[in-house]
Parts: C-alpha cells; structure tokens; sequence
C-alpha cells in the first residue's frame, strides 16, 4: 500500500487493565475502559484506495451512487437497510445477507446537532464492534436468526461486516482511521464486554475487541469520501485466512478546512452468509 501523504493525530488506546473491560449501551458507573491517548500517524490513501479489496485487505469502498439517496429522505430505513445487504452480496458473493438493524448515525463534536436526534458519540478509541470469540461472532447469528436456521448457517462460512457511509459532503473533519490488520500483534488486541438491556430485568452481553498501542501499528484512512460511497471493513470472518478484526477510530483531520461541515455518517453492521 503506497501513500504520498500522512496526517498527525491523537487516538485513545486500552490502557494497562485491572480487570476486564466493560462497557454498557448507555454510559454507566459501571463501565470499565481504562483508555490513553498516543500521536499516530495516519496516512492518506488516494488513487490507491481503488486497488483494496476487502477479502485481501479487509477494506473496500464500493463507488458510485451504491445506494438511495437515505440523507436526503428518498429512502426509509427498511428500504436503506435492503439496498445495503444487496450490496454487500454482490460485492462478497455471498448467498444471504442479513442486516442487525442496530446501526446508528454519529455527527461530529462540531455540529450543533452532536448527541440529539438519538444520534451517538464518535467512536475515538481503537476498536472492533465484534471479535474472534463466540461472544462476539457466532453469539451475533444465534441471536438474530431462528435457532435452526442459525446451527445450518454456523456451520458454514459467515462474516461480519461494517458498512459506513458519509452523509455529508467532503471534505470530514472527524474521518476514520484503520489499522493495516497485518501489523496488528495478537498481545495488541483484548475482549471487552458489552451489555444491551433486554426487555426484561437482565441485559444481553456480547464481545468487541479493544486495542493495546504498538508503535508497529500502521494507520490509514481515505480522505473526502463521498456520500454516494460505501466504505465496507471486516468485523470478523469464520474463514480465518482472511482479514478480519479491523481496529478503526474516529480522529480530528487537522489538514480539513476550518469551515468544513461538520461530519455526519451513518454506520451499518450485516452478517453476510456464503
């Protein structure tokens, strides 16, 4: 992967725990994420990004008008969340896809519309919404398909995916980054536990991944994405040959103009079955 420029930014980092991690849906006094801001640098990939491949690399933006337009109202979400999962088949080959339904849309800390809305926080800190353990891979499928469906499907190859998109103009001035899944060691990456109330007294936990710094680590992001592009990333992949896992962060671009409007986007999580 070759860059021509690099920006310097600040992403927060799991510190030296105690304990296992934990985070609730909404924030509580229970929450346990011990975290550390480190100086990385971020390159920019242009003209480059057209040669990723998200089974090689575990990214890829499929260009163009890859969906309704949802940020200008032509869709509904049921309608958004059909042309997704149709993009995501033909882009992997995969013989169903199935969305979560738990996306959500973030605004940057700029916006006067930041946190309303039931919009969330900008994810700042390096981690993966899923995990290599059955709490945050398989616990996904058996959750949202029937039980018998979900055995036939598990016993094939499956994969999590994210499908971000930009619903605001270019140039952002809270991108992305991405961590190159092969510079990433094994000791940089740990669980952490996520806990979703249920309809009753209980709560339903799942499993991300949270990551160490390792100055090994190299980082990316694409600069001015369009709102017609869909940047898809790998959560996680039942075939272990393939990229999976990718740690991602929202940062502050301070090569974007200052009167830049501020970022919205919309982020997808879908289970593709082959």
């Amino acid at each position: 992967m070759t860059t021509t420029t690099a920006v310097e930014a600040e992403i927060a980092f799991l510190a030296p725990c105690t304990r296992r991690p934990v985070l609730h849906a909404t924030p509580s006094d229970e929450d346990y994420l011990p975290l550390e801001k480190h100086a990385v640098s971020i390159s920019a990939i242009h003209r480059e990004r057209a040669d990723l491949r998200l089974g090689r690399d575990g990214v890829e933006i499929v260009p163009g008008r890859a969906v309704p337009g949802y940020r200008l109202g032509e869709v509904g979400r049921a309608a958004y969340l059909a042309a997704i999962e149709e993009a995501v088949a033909a882009l992997t080959g995969a013989s169903k896809v199935v969305a979560m339904g738990n996306g959500v849309v973030r605004r940057s800390e700029r916006s006067g519309r930041h946190g309303r809305d039931g919009t969330t926080v900008l994810g700042r800190f390096a981690h993966c919404d899923f995990s290599r353990g059955a709490a945050g891979s398989r616990s996904w499928v058996e959750h949202l398909l029937p039980a018998d469906d979900a055995a036939t499907r598990l016993a094939g190859r499956y994969a999590i995916y994210n499908v971000w998109q930009c619903l605001t103009d270019p140039p952002q001035d809270t991108p992305l980054a991405f961590c190159d899944p092969a510079t990433v060691a094994p000791a940089d990456v740990a669980g952490c536990d996520q806990e979703f109330p249920t309809d009753g007294a209980g709560a339903t936990s799942f499993e991300l991944s949270v990551y160490h710094h390792n100055p090994r680590q190299r980082w990316f992001y694409f600069p001015d994405l369009h709102p017609g592009e869909l940047l898809v990333f790998a959560g996680y992949d039942s075939d272990p040959d393939r990229p999976q896992g990718i740690a991602h962060a929202a940062f502050t671009d301070a090569s974007c103009p200052p009167g830049a409007p501020p970022r919205e986007s919309i982020d997808e999580r879908l289970i593709a079955f082959f």
